[in-house]
């Protein structure tokens, strides 16, 4: 179960990335010498025009070599521009939609899926269940039965992003609109300081529910939860920073075990998984860190910006500094989900 799962979730998610990176380089008249799906060995391949279409064995994902990009020919940038179907002979706004599109099908397919999930089930929505006395949310003037619509006037992802807004947030005030019957009130709170628990409290139970057709309808709602989703991700990756908070993050072993999970409640539950990490993906995806997307954006701007392209010992020593963190930070994640199995043994 583990691993077909974590197949499925991972396989689906990394594929559609890669799709992106195709779809966007066939626009922008970049050549293509294979789109595959999953990793390893060729065990089927067909050729149309000048690309190799293959499956290989390992069904993790997919893979899309481009001309100028993936081959000997990207080696010489000068020679390589000048081949009309090579990423480097494209302008650097081109190269950037090429490069940008793998992450945006990663939250076109999130989105997709929630359209789906919302119609189908309602959309799931944090809903206050009890008030308690003398407590900052009592005193700011919430109901039990109120839900949570916005804070701080961004979208919030279900009782997970609105837990998250409010931890990182005490001693500030927040701003909370929420839904109490069919109208829309605004309230301020400021968290307190949970000295055990470290974290910020309003002092309320919390519950989730579907809430059938949205308040904005299901498109609409699909599009702010997914926006809810990265910037719930955003703030507390700011508030690990910063010590508001305690950097938690999933490795492979972590997202195995939740598509197990999620694939041993149902369909709807995995197909949720498959959502939010493709948030997660997409996010990731787009950090200005030098081998990821968003490095490549970067290295992008630079070479717009001096006019000309980047020396290749500067750029390497950029990638292997991006390389170098992405390791690491594989690694503590990997630490993460050994921990978080086995402690509670213990």
């Amino acid at each position: 179960m583990y691993a077909l799962s974590f197949i499925v979730v991972l396989g689906i998610v990394v594929f559609v990335h890669e799709l992106g990176h195709f779809l966007a380089a066939r626009l922008s008249g970049v050549g293509v010498h294979e789109f595959a799906l999953g990793f390893g060995p060729k065990i089927w391949s067909v050729k149309r025009g000048e690309t190799v279409y293959s499956i290989r064995l390992l069904p993790l994902g997919g893979m899309c070599r481009l001309v100028g990009l993936d081959d000997e020919e990207g080696a010489d940038r000068k020679a390589s521009a000048r081949n009309p179907k090579s990423f480097h002979g494209k302008p650097i706004w081109k190269r950037i939609f090429i490069v940008t599109a793998g992450p945006i099908m990663n939250f076109v397919l999130a989105v997709v899926i929630l359209i789906v999930l919302f119609g189908a089930y309602g959309v799931p929505m944090a809903s206050i269940t009890e008030v308690f006395s003398d407590s900052p949310a009592q005193r700011a003037g919430f109901a039990a039965g109120d839900t949570i619509l916005t804070v701080n006037g961004k979208p919030v992802a279900g009782v997970a992003g609105f837990v998250s807004a409010v931890s990182t947030s005490w001693d500030r005030p927040v701003e909370v609109e929420v839904l109490r019957g069919q109208t829309r009130v605004s309230i301020t709170v400021v968290p307190e300081y949970d000295p055990d628990a470290q974290v910020g409290r309003i002092g309320v139970g919390l519950a989730e529910r579907p809430v059938k057709g949205g308040v904005r309808g299901t498109a609409a709602e699909a599009v702010a939860y997914t926006i809810g989703v990265v910037d719930s991700t955003v703030s507390m990756l700011i508030a690990a920073l910063t010590g508001r908070a305690e950097a938690d993050v999933s490795g492979p072993l972590g997202i195995a075990g939740m598509s197990a999970q999620a694939a041993r409640a149902g369909i709807a539950s995995l197909a949720m998984l498959i959502a939010l990490i493709s948030i997660s993906l997409g996010l990731v995806n787009l950090m200005p860190v030098p081998i990821l997307d968003g490095g490549w954006v970067l290295l992008l701007v630079l070479e717009g910006i001096k006019g000309s392209p980047l020396q290749p010992e500067f750029e390497g020593v950029l990638r292997f500094v991006g390389l170098a963190l992405l390791v690491l930070l594989m690694v503590y994640a990997t630490v993460s989900d050994i921990s978080r199995m086995i402690v509670p043994r213990l």
